[in-house]
């Protein structure tokens, strides 16, 4: 099942939502890359945002994109099944309580997200005054990862992490929207820090930034660059006003380089502001990191990004869809990425926020990192997955191990797939086998003594 963009303008140009593009990019430009890896700019409380998003009068190039109104499937998605948070949805936990944003391509009003579940929280789109309007079909999809509600009709198992939360749609970037001078796209560092601080503004505890801007590290650290010294106070602002911020890893593609572990060359920003985002790598059915993932010190967890099932997105769509259509000839293609593995984690935040408000952005983000299943490395954590595929309902214990002050030890290394033999224990048997040939040295030695005593007694009888 899918949809398709209709033409426009003699050519019809797909979503790119697969593994090349995945997460929107914010537009700007790149410096040389370098492979000196520097820390995140300072602080500058000169570089603030408001309270609205700047808009951009740019032509729509593309027609909206199109439901299929109707399409279902029947299986229950592998992503539901492996992270298993319908559990907790059994134990009254649902996000009732908690508000997501969701700064994206804008939310449709999907039948699937549940009636007045999506708020408006503005737009960067000059001739959209609304959030709630969704173009692309990106953040839809996002929103009903996070909050779809169960299918009524009974047909699928399909449901979001937290499906009573409320989505605040802020529609801060498109792919549609060009600018004909730069060929530019809505959407900038800029307006994504008006969008954090409009999200904190009215109300969100929870905020998806399924989106990124790669640059070299010589950019993402340079101070003079006011995009990022606004983006970066915002969203230490929205921590310290106790949201949590999830952000996507981002896709390899365009200006996003796939980093070597241990030595980035590039950045991703939001990710880039590290003690104040979870950032989020994708991994497939089979638990290995996904191909286009970017990989980086500041990431922190994985979640499922591949062969994704999700809400229609399309304008019109009321079921669920397996693909959408990417690529310039607009060619159907499976629903993955960086984009939609950071969702899943914003819904696990919700969960955790609504079962304990008191606790603040570090300990919801601490919980999460502590309870994935992690990977073998130093202290249990790599570059590529940070500490590993999320647990949700781990993450929700009332208590987990690092909240007791003590130490967590790395856990033994976590894998999925058909090679989860464990290696024989070399040693223990040498050790085994020792102790086993000591017992039979014991009985062999019982029983010599035991005949010969017996041959002497029979000597002594004889010689009476």
């Amino acid at each position: 099942m899918g949809f398709k963009h209709p033409r426009s303008r003699g050519a019809r140009r797909g979503l790119a939502l697969c593994a090349a593009v995945g997460v929107l990019g914010l537009s700007g430009p790149t410096a040389p890359a370098i492979a000196q890896q520097v820390g995140p700019p300072a602080l500058d409380p000169s570089q603030q945002t408001g309270s609205s998003l700047d808009t951009q009068n740019y032509p729509q190039k593309q027609g909206c994109m199109s439901g299929s109104p109707g399409s279902t499937i029947p299986e229950k998605p592998w992503s539901q099944l492996v992270l298993g948070y319908e559990k907790a949805h059994e134990l009254g936990l649902t996000g009732a309580s908690q508000k997501v944003a969701v700064i994206d391509t804008g939310v449709n009003n999907q039948p699937l997200l549940g009636a007045g579940a999506v708020e408006s929280g503005g737009t960067s789109i000059t001739a959209d005054g609304r959030g709630t309007q969704d173009c692309d079909g990106h953040g839809t999809i996002v929103a009903g990862i996070i909050t779809a509600d169960p299918d009524p009709t009974g047909e699928t198992g399909y449901v979001g992490v937290a499906p009573d939360a409320r989505v605040l749609s802020i529609r801060q970037t498109s792919n549609l929207f060009v600018d004909d001078g730069t060929n530019s796209t809505v959407g900038n560092t800029e307006t994504m820090a008006q969008a954090i601080n409009l999200a904190a503004g009215r109300g969100a505890t929870v905020i998806n930034i399924s989106q990124s801007s790669c640059q070299a590290i010589a950019q993402a650290s340079r101070y003079g660059d006011a995009g990022n010294q606004k983006l970066h106070n915002a969203v230490v602002n929205a921590y310290n006003q106790g949201i949590v911020i999830v952000a996507a890893a981002g896709n390899v593609g365009g200006n996003c380089q796939k980093n070597s572990p241990g030595s980035p060359s590039t950045a991703v920003l939001p990710a880039w502001f590290d003690d104040y985002v979870l950032t989020v790598a994708s991994v497939n059915q089979e638990g290995a990191p996904s191909e286009f993932t970017v990989p980086g010190p500041w990431v922190d967890v994985a979640a499922p990004g591949e062969n994704l099932i999700a809400v229609d997105p399309g304008v019109g769509g009321n079921g669920l869809v397996s693909q959408i259509s990417e690529g310039q000839d607009g060619q159907m293609g499976p629903i993955q990425g960086t984009s939609f593995a950071a969702p899943y984690v914003s819904g696990v935040a919700a969960l955790i926020k609504e079962k304990f408000p008191t606790l603040k952005p570090a300990q919801v983000m601490e919980r999460i990192k502590t309870t994935a299943l992690h990977p073998g490395g130093v202290n249990g954590r790599n570059d590529i997955v940070g500490y590993g595929m999320i647990d949700p309902m781990a993450a929700l214990q009332d208590v987990v191990p690092a909240e007791h002050g003590k130490p967590v030890p790395p856990k033994k290394p976590t894998r999925l797939a058909a090679d989860a033999l464990q290696q024989k224990d070399f040693p223990a048997i040498i050790v085994a086998i020792g102790g086993a040939g000591v017992g039979v040295a014991g009985i062999v030695f019982t029983a010599f003594l035991t005949n010969a005593i017996r041959s002497v007694r029979a000597r002594a009888r004889q010689n009476r």
